[in-house]
C-alpha cells in the first residue's frame, strides 16, 4: 500500500514536471504579466504584454498614460509598442526584471495649454506625486509604511522599482508630439512634429512618482512637411520651483506662419509667406528667460500692419528697412535676445540687427547732412534723431 502511495506520488511529480517543462513560456508569460499589471500605477494603460523568453525579448502593446482631468484628448502619452530586451534579476521571475534597450515605436504625446494656462504635462507632475501616496513603501495616513491591496500577492509591500528596473535612456522612432494652445488666440492653435526619432533620458525616483531629469536630443518634420525640420538638444529640471530648462532649436526651411499667433502681437509686420532657418536657443533659470536667437528668412512675402506704415524712431517705411537686414545671398537675416521673467520678457537686437540699423542710421544722417548742406530740406532736428538712434544701439544690451 505504501509503495503503490510512492509510485502514485512519483508519477504525479513527474507528470507535473513534464507539464511545467512544456508550459514553461506560458507559464512565465502568465506571471510576468501578473506581476507587471499589478505595478502599474492607476494612470497607465496596456493593452498586451508579451513575453518570450527562449530569447530574453519583451514587447508591449498599446502603452497609454492618461491626461489629468479637464484636458480634451484622453491620452497624454499614447505609445504603439516598446520593443525592447530583459534579464532576471534573481533566479526566477517572481524576484523581478531589469528592462535593456527599449525603442518606443509610433509614440504620440498630446501637450496641451487651456485658456487659463494650465499645462497637462504640468498637471501631469502634480498627479505623479499625488499617486506617490498610493504606492507601496509610502507614508500614507498614519507616518507607517502602507499597504495597497493593489500590490497583494507576489506584488506585495514591494517598490515597483525592485520589481521592474527601468533604463534611464531609450529610443523614440517614427512618433509625434501635438501642442494644442488654447491661451495664444481666440481658437485653438495646433503644432506637430511628426517622424520624431529621439533619445531621451528620464531619470525617476525609484517609487516611479516623480522626475528628477528629462532630457532629449532628435529631430522631427514640422505639421509633418518633409522639408521642415527641426533638431534639438533639451534637458530640463523638473525638482526646480519654477520652470528650468536648456534647450538648443536647428530649424530648416520652417514656415513663419505656423508661429503666427507667438509673434504676430510684437510685429509691425503680417506676413502672408516665409520660412526661416537658423538657431534658436531657449534658456529657463526659475522662470527667468536668457534667450539669443539668430534667424534667416526667406521667401518672403508682408504688408505693413496699419498703424505702423512709419517706423515710429527713424522715420523710414519698413520695405526700406528690410534691405539692410538682406544678405548678400537673398535672405533677411535677423538677431536677437530675449531676457527677464518669463511672464514679462523683454525683446532685444542682436549684434546683427543693431548692425544693420547702425548702418541705416549712418544713410539717413549722411542724406540729412547732405541736404542740410544744399538746402533741399534736411534739418539738424533729423541729423541729432538719426545719432541718437545709433547710440541707443551701441548702448543697447
Amino acid at each position: 500500500m505504501i509503495k503503490k502511495i510512492f509510485i502514485s506520488v512519483f508519477i504525479i511529480i513527474a507528470a507535473l514536471a513534464v507539464i511545467i517543462f512544456v508550459y514553461r513560456y506560458q507559464i512565465m508569460q502568465y506571471s510576468a504579466d501578473a506581476i507587471i499589471r499589478r505595478s502599474l500605477p492607476d494612470y497607465m494603460r496596456i493593452d498586451k504584454i508579451d513575453f518570450r523568453p527562449q530569447d530574453n525579448k519583451l514587447t508591449l502593446t498599446g502603452f497609454k498614460i492618461l491626461n489629468p482631468p479637464g484636458f480634451s484628448d484622453t491620452y497624454l502619452l499614447e505609445i504603439k509598442e516598446v520593443a525592447g530586451t530583459y534579464k532576471m534579476k534573481g533566479k526566477n521571475i517572481a524576484d523581478g526584471i531589469e528592462i535593456l534597450e527599449p525603442v518606443f515605436k509610433k509614440g504620440t504625446v498630446n501637450i496641451e495649454r487651456l485658456g487659463n494656462g494650465s499645462l497637462n504635462l504640468v498637471k501631469m507632475q502634480e498627479q505623479l506625486e499625488k499617486n506617490a501616496a498610493k504606492l507601496p513603501g509610502e507614508t500614507r495616513h498614519s507616518g507607517q509604511p502602507g499597504k495597497n491591496n493593489a500590490y497583494n500577492g507576489m506584488v506585495g509591500n514591494r517598490k515597483i522599482s525592485s520589481i521592474v528596473k527601468l533604463p534611464e535612456s531609450f529610443l523614440l522612432k517614427d512618433s509625434k508630439i501635438v501642442f494644442v494652445d488654447r491661451s495664444c488666440h481666440p481658437s485653438p492653435h495646433m503644432i506637430t512634429f511628426e517622424n520624431i526619432d529621439s533619445t531621451i533620458t528620464l531619470k525617476l525616483n525609484d517609487l516611479y512618482s516623480k522626475v528628477l531629469r528629462l532630457a532629449s536630443t532628435g529631430q522631427g518634420r514640422l505639421n509633418g512637411n518633409g522639408t521642415e525640420i527641426v533638431k534639438w538638444n533639451i534637458s530640463v529640471d523638473p525638482a526646480a520651483p519654477r520652470l528650468t530648462m536648456s534647450s538648443r532649436f536647428e530649424v530648416s526651411n520652417v514656415s513663419i506662419l505656423s508661429f503666427e499667433p507667438y509673434y504676430d502681437q510684437y510685429s509691425p509686420l503680417v506676413f502672408k509667406s516665409g520660412h526661416f532657418s537658423g538657431t534658436l536657443i531657449f534658456d529657463f533659470d526659475n522662470g527667468n528667460i536668457g534667450s539669443s536667437d539668430e534667424l534667416h528668412l526667406a521667401g518672403i512675402k508682408f504688408c505693413v500692419k496699419p498703424g505702423y506704415e512709419n517706423a515710429q524712431f527713424w522715420e523710414t517705411n519698413v520695405s526700406d528697412l528690410v534691405k539692410y537686414f538682406t544678405s548678400p545671398y537673398g535672405e533677411i537675416v535677423f538677431d536677437f535676445k530675449i531676457k527677464g521673467d518669463m511672464s514679462k520678457p523683454q525683446f532685444y537686437l542682436g549684434p546683427i540687427s543693431k548692425q544693420a540699423l547702425v548702418s541705416m542710421a549712418v544713410d539717413k544722417i549722411s542724406g540729412a547732412i547732405e541736404k542740410n548742406q544744399s538746402g533741399t530740406g534736411g534739418k539738424q532736428s533729423d541729423i541729432d534723431k538719426y545719432m541718437g538712434i545709433v547710440k541707443g544701439m551701441i548702448n543697447k544690451k
